[in-house]
């Protein structure tokens, strides 16, 4: 079980992922001196709340030990509540992708491959998506796991499916209506009334669909690989 038998290797992954984070700073500031503007800077944030739901992970995995069974569920439950609200930020940083073509102008009648800025830009975007993809993952498997320690195998696949559909809507919500997770407290109807807009209307019901599909079917292969590669010769 990922939480007592496989701890050394959450260590190292964890490990690993900061030291992708402070490469992909290292790159932001790069690009910034470079350019002479504050190029990336929002990024910074984005990966920081990236990080909140891997840090209410491991504050899950300590409460998942407490002996007291009534304490550790009232703690759970609301602590699961809170990492469901923050998951899609880490998933979040698939979209920024995006700025590689913001903040390069590609012209197609020139050989703009061979100018480094370009890769430099393109690696940096690449590096956060790949960041978010990591996090997100790491976040699930963990949840994952506890699952299987209560329930069957089967219903623990099936909450997992619906959680990375509902970071996929999350990422949706906070790319396109630009809001943000604590908005649920502080704005929760008016937000409803978007989520009911973007469901009763056609057209935004079907760009929300199909952008929710595809960050759901790249979250899924994604997860899937940490999840075979983490549980090698586990009974899980």
């Amino acid at each position: 079980m990922l939480l007592r038998r496989k701890g050394y290797k959450l260590l190292s992954l964890l490990g690993v992922l900061l030291v992708a984070t402070l490469g992909c700073f290292g790159l932001i500031m790069y690009l910034q001196s470079t350019s002479g503007t504050r190029m990336y800077q929002f990024l910074y944030w984005d990966i920081f709340l990236a990080w909140v739901p891997v840090f209410i992970t491991l504050g899950m995995m300590a409460l998942f030990r407490l002996q007291s069974t009534k304490v550790r569920s009232i703690l759970l439950f609301f602590s699961s509540i809170v990492w469901l609200f923050f998951l899609p930020n880490a998933l979040y940083l698939v979209t920024e992708l995006l700025h590689a073509f913001r903040f390069y102008d590609v012209n197609p009648d020139t050989r703009f491959w061979l100018n480094t800025q370009f890769w430099f830009i393109l690696f940096t975007s690449f590096s956060a998506a790949g960041l978010g993809l990591f996090l997100t993952s790491l976040c699930v498997l963990v949840i994952h796991h506890m699952l299987r320690r209560i329930c069957s195998g089967g219903l623990a696949w099936a909450v997992v499916f619906v959680l990375l559909w509902l970071a996929s809507i999350g990422v949706y919500i906070g790319r396109f209506a630009r809001w943000n997770s604590w908005d649920v407290l502080l704005q929760p109807l008016v937000l409803l009334a978007d989520i009911w807009r973007w469901g009763v209307h056609a057209g935004p019901r079907l760009h929300l669909l199909s952008f929710c599909w595809l960050v759901f079917g790249i979250a899924v292969i994604f997860y899937l690989l940490i999840y075979i590669s983490l549980s090698e010769n586990q009974d899980v």
